[in-house]
């Protein structure tokens, strides 16, 4: 449809207006002025053409127009065969409008955001597929001239590369996203592997975006803002409300990626991406952060955080008052950390309020072993012969190099039995003693290694020999805290885990070792476990394909109709990738679970 269309009636816009704004993207708005210039040679050279008739031709070309003739039939005024860029890691969103102008509820208002790595974010109708705007960031300039040229070479160019996030407000609870009734709509757009920022768009109007904020690694606060590989989560954190005493929304989003960890070999300390970021969702302004960086009014130091995270982060409300008092994440030197966030106020200049602790250290330290996370953990809040904990999950494995054969990755369930937040700062001089069993503070005894839990990998619990070795594993487990499990060799856990149930879900890839035929390469192996959350038994592995899965999404289907014969209806399912289903048969009670409402913001 892209392909097909004429490009002059294409919406395109770039933020190269005053503050951001938005302007049409044509070669009267990218003038040197817009981009801090100050003179037109530099902007030649930012977009790697020698002169303004290459940069409008060029221009011409990101619009759709097959002015280099590609297809070599003489004609340069016709439509580029293919205009799309290719879309990589950028899962298109779905956007619900609701009932908006003459749609309807059962019959909603359903837009398709999605980034490409031509350097455009496009916004697409469901109805029927048309493009209703696209918006490329003008800091990806330089992305245009080289895909233009389209070189040979090993090397990909990245533009809008990592899934967008959407925050609604709906201030009339009535379903429908509507600007005319004061309801927003914000989409935040990190680039993966096309750079070191983040963009907030306000889509409240589907048909007419505005700007809202970038930040990058050259704003005040933001110098350790690696590639922006974590995808945002929006929340409320304690301290944090408007003058009338309402909680703010915020971004909470890990620090990024370090492209140190592209070198081979076991992995060294990185000197970007290493920590925790909360901004304000609306303005984008610095809320808190942690990093190495030295204390500051905005900045708790953790000289410990050495590693780069590109994961996205779990974020976890204690005690159910809708307001996140936890965060976790693991980074690429495979240490798993741990925030807390009592409240009720943000901490001050000296940071006291808000606390950070190394929950685990599980890097061995080899090339076999140098294990790094690249997923957020999955936080689940159960028990386990009647002592309560949150159960922490996660995968290990370098999605950077996901053919590598030379690792032994693992996957992890440990057992965080501190269940509310840390109050207090953490000093293990003073708070610690050499008796173990007089200790307090549970982070006396962090950070685990892989020593400190149980190897499953057997899974001896289940299929021990005799009642006596099955007993003594149970022992085992209970005295540990928590499990580790071997995955084979070369099998990575690339994904989020997913816990339904007492059942935990995770999925990992082994890429193809012995391939004879080096003129047809095998991707590999993705396989699906499902283990019981608290021991690892029950062990079902299904093979979902060649190709690298990321987390399988459940869905709850409605109960059937009367007369009518499905198992599975009213229960939850997988959707696993290639059109393929997984029932779970997890039945959930009438009324089919709990239905609630939270006004964001």
């Amino acid at each position: 449809l892209l392909a097909l269309r004429d490009p002059a009636t294409r919406s395109i816009k770039t933020n190269t207006g005053t503050a951001g704004a938005l302007q049409d993207f044509n070669s009267t708005n990218l003038d040197y002025s817009a981009f801090g210039f100050s003179d037109a040679a530099q902007l030649f050279s930012y977009f790697c053409v020698p002169n303004q008739a290459a940069l409008d031709t060029l221009v011409a070309w990101a619009r759709g127009t097959d002015v280099y003739d590609e297809d070599s039939d003489g004609n340069i005024t016709e439509n580029r065969p293919w205009i799309l860029g290719d879309i990589l890691h950028s899962q298109p969103l779905v956007v619900n409008y609701g009932a908006l102008g003459s749609l309807t509820k059962t019959n909603p208002d359903l837009r398709l955001v999605v980034g490409t790595n031509a350097g455009f974010v496009h916004m697409f109708g469901n109805d029927n597929g048309q493009e209703d705007w696209a918006f490329f960031p003008k800091e990806l300039a330089p992305v245009l001239r080289q895909r233009a040229i389209n070189p040979l070479s090993s090397e990909h160019v990245y533009g809008v590369d990592n899934t967008a996030v959407v925050y609604t407000k709906d201030v009339g609870r009535d379903g429908t996203i509507s600007a005319s009734d004061g309801d927003k709509a914000y989409v935040y757009l990190t680039l993966g592997r096309g750079g070191r920022a983040i963009y907030a768009l306000d889509i409240s109007n589907p048909d007419s975006p505005t700007f809202l904020w970038m930040i990058d690694n050259t704003s005040t606060g933001f110098g350790e803002l690696g590639q922006t590989w974590s995808r945002p989560a929006v929340t409320t954190i304690p301290g944090y409300k408007d003058n009338a005493g309402k909680f703010k929304p915020v971004l909470v989003f890990a620090a990024g990626y370090d492209t140190n960890k592209d070198a081979s070999g076991v992995g060294t300390a990185d000197s970007m991406g290493r920590g925790l970021f909360v901004v304000d969702a609306v303005t984008g302004a610095l809320v808190w952060s942690v990093t190495p960086a030295a204390d500051s009014a905005t900045n708790m130091q953790e000289a410990g955080l050495l590693h780069s995270v590109p994961s996205p982060v779990t974020v976890l409300d204690s005690n159910g008052d809708a307001i996140t008092d936890r965060v976790y994440f693991g980074d690429t030197g495979g240490n798993l950390w741990r925030v807390d966030m009592p409240g009720p106020t943000l901490p001050d200049s000296s940071q006291d309020g808000f606390h950070i602790v190394q929950m685990a250290d599980l890097n061995g330290g080899t090339d076999l072993t140098d294990r790094r996370f690249f997923n957020a953990p999955d936080v689940v809040r159960t028990s386990y012969r009647g002592n309560a904990f949150d159960a922490i999950a996660i995968g290990s494995g370098d999605r950077n190099n996901p053919n590598a054969t030379d690792n032994q990755d693992q996957f992890y369930m440990l057992r965080d039995e501190r269940v509310s937040p840390y109050a207090t700062e953490f000093d293990r001089s003073a708070d610690c003693d050499s008796d173990p069993d007089t200790i307090d503070d549970l982070r006396c005894n962090l950070p685990l290694t892989v020593d400190d839990l149980y190897d499953v990998t057997p899974n001896t619990i289940q299929d021990g020999v005799d009642a006596a070795e099955r007993s003594a594993a149970v022992s085992a487990l209970v005295a540990a805290r928590g499990w580790r499990m071997d995955l084979g060799t070369g099998e990575k856990s690339l994904a989020k885990s997913l816990t339904i149930n007492g059942k935990l879900y995770f999925t990992t890839f082994s890429p193809e070792v012995d391939n004879t035929n080096v003129c047809v390469p095998t991707p590999g192996t993705g396989l699906l476990y499902i283990v019981r959350l608290t021991d690892a038994t029950s062990v079902e592995v299904v093979t979902i394909g060649e190709l690298i899965p990321e987390i399988t999404p459940p869905v709850f289907p409605p109960p059937p109709p009367p007369d009518i014969e499905c198992p599975d209806c009213g229960k939850i399912i997988l959707l696993l990738p290639l059109g393929k289903t997984l029932p779970t048969g997890v039945q959930l009670p009438v009324p089919y679970g709990s239905y609630w409402y939270r006004e964001e913001y």
